[in-house]
């Protein structure tokens, strides 16, 4: 029986171990697509804005009271001419959306992957700070997950070193 809890143990560890490089990794590619395009994509503009709902109730937060959320749908045009659709999620208030995305205003996209897109000039912003902390986070996740784990006491005394995860 001490045998079965035992491997029961050691499975559970790799599992465990798994768990984190697998969750590390979405953590770190999901964040990694808003940074690339802010940072290294290509600049399109909008051409019309197709939907702006407002959606769910009051979210008041601090310093923003009445807030409600914005659904914005776009459709963008790339370098190469092709047309592209894009969606925000914004805050605004009752009436408006107040986003300020209107025909004109630049999207950032990638070049192999237009789908991927963030309304706005790019560069290195608030928005960005959260997302480079979440590839830190994610890295930490798959750092944790790989390393191996420390030998027990007893393990060390026995001189038992293959067990040892």
């Amino acid at each position: 029986m001490s045998k079965k809890k035992k491997k029961n143990r050691k499975g559970s560890k790799i599992e465990n171990r798994v768990a984190f490089i697998i969750i590390g990794a979405v953590i770190a590619l999901c964040s990694m697509f808003p940074v690339a395009s802010s940072l290294f994509g290509q600049t399109g503009y909008i051409t019309e804005i197709t939907s702006n709902e407002r959606f769910g109730g009051r979210k008041d937060e601090p310093g923003q009271p009445n807030a409600y959320e914005w659904h914005i749908g776009y459709i963008f045009r790339t370098k190469s001419g092709q047309y592209e659709t894009g969606s925000v999620t914004v805050k605004g208030d009752a009436i408006s959306s107040k986003s300020g995305l209107r025909a004109g205003s630049p999207v950032r996209y990638l070049a192999f992957a237009p789908r991927i897109n963030n309304p706005g000039r790019g560069g290195f912003d608030g928005n960005m700070i959260l997302y480079v902390f979440l590839i830190g986070l994610g890295v930490v996740f798959i750092v944790l997950g790989a390393r191996e784990g420390k030998p027990s006491k007893k393990q060390l005394a026995k001189g038992d070193k293959k067990n040892v995860l």
